[in-house]
């Protein structure tokens, strides 16, 4: 006990008497801005990024650099590795342009300093999962983003100005929902327990069995039982082909057999949560009127659409438009 006094009042001392002990470290960027290749005004808004909200905004960059933290693995039929291309350095305006467009204009500046703008976003070309089955079959699956880490990749550079008005759109919708997910993970957003408050997630939903037009009997919602299910603050899972009655949130498909029964209550209530994201980031304002006539509906919509207004300062319908 004396020995660790003395070490300790020997370093106290040390100290207060001034001796060096030893320069300041120098810390180093983990990348080095700007890059070359881009324009001089592609480069001097990828430095404002980083003056802004300390995140790296890379187009010059290897596999390695955007996979550092994701793990291959050998999956029973081979393995499998996830590639980046590189773009065209010409179109990195373009490609500003996009991620201004269809993510950042959406959130306030405050909200991408507190790590709404990722730590590091690749812009890539391309970017795919390849897969090999050692048989010298190479498949090859491309997506359009990656979350990884505190990364974000996205694919696309260079066929950007080709993208119609719709592929944007669903494009944005796709990501928008990762980054949701993302930021809730971090605590950027919340999931509000007043959402689910008042909603009966206990009772099934009534379907009712009818014999169609070829003596084929099925489990059906009628119009009453849409009705009662509106009326309880239920709506579908936004889907872009139209209605269907497995995008609800409760299904029978037999006497006994369900889709709520054999779930519990915290994922009915995720699903929940995730449809009326789905629904108000996508619908049309006909599509949301169909949907708002009902009170309980109208409730948990209007709630959710104020909640992140007031708290993170996101328009939730504005990313529909």
């Amino acid at each position: 006990m004396m020995g660790i006094l003395a070490v300790s009042a020997c370093l106290f001392s040390c100290a207060n008497d001034g001796e060096d002990i030893g320069s300041p470290l120098e810390i180093y960027k983990d990348y080095d801005l700007p890059q070359s290749g881009a324009s001089d005004a592609a480069n001097q808004r990828i430095l404002n990024y980083y003056d802004k909200y300390d995140s790296f905004v890379l187009y010059d960059f290897t596999n390695k650099d955007a996979m550092w933290v994701m793990s291959t693995g050998n999956a029973s039929s081979g393995g499998r590795e996830y590639i980046t291309t590189l773009g065209d350095p010409a179109n990195v305006d373009a490609m500003l342009d996009y991620i201004e467009d269809i993510w950042l204009k959406y959130f306030s500046e405050d909200f991408l300093k507190k790590g709404g703008m990722l730590y590091r976003v690749f812009l890539a070309d391309s970017l795919y999962m390849q897969r090999d089955f050692g048989d010298g079959n190479i498949m090859k699956t491309p997506t359009n983003y990656m979350i990884n880490g505190d990364a974000l990749i996205i694919a696309g550079m260079n066929v950007i100005s080709e993208l119609t008005d719709a592929e944007k759109k669903a494009r944005k919708l796709e990501l928008i929902n990762a980054l949701w997910n993302y930021y809730k993970g971090k605590g950027l957003v919340d999931n509000p327990e007043e959402f689910y408050a008042g909603t009966d997630y206990i009772t099934p939903p009534h379907m009712s069995y009818e014999i169609g037009d070829y003596s084929y009997g099925e489990w059906v919602y009628t119009d009453e039982d849409l009705e009662a299910l509106r009326n309880r603050g239920f709506i579908p899972d936004y889907n872009t082909y139209g209605y269907s009655k497995y995008s609800e949130i409760f299904m029978q498909y037999s006497e006994t057999t369900t889709s709520w029964s054999n779930t519990n209550e915290a994922a009915i209530k995720a699903n929940d949560y995730k449809y009326y994201l789905d629904q108000i980031m996508q619908a049309t304002d006909e599509e949301a009127a169909e949907f708002l006539k009902y009170p309980a509906v109208a409730t948990k919509w209007n709630f959710l659409v104020d909640h992140y207004k007031e708290t993170v300062g996101i328009d939730l319908r504005a990313l529909g438009k």
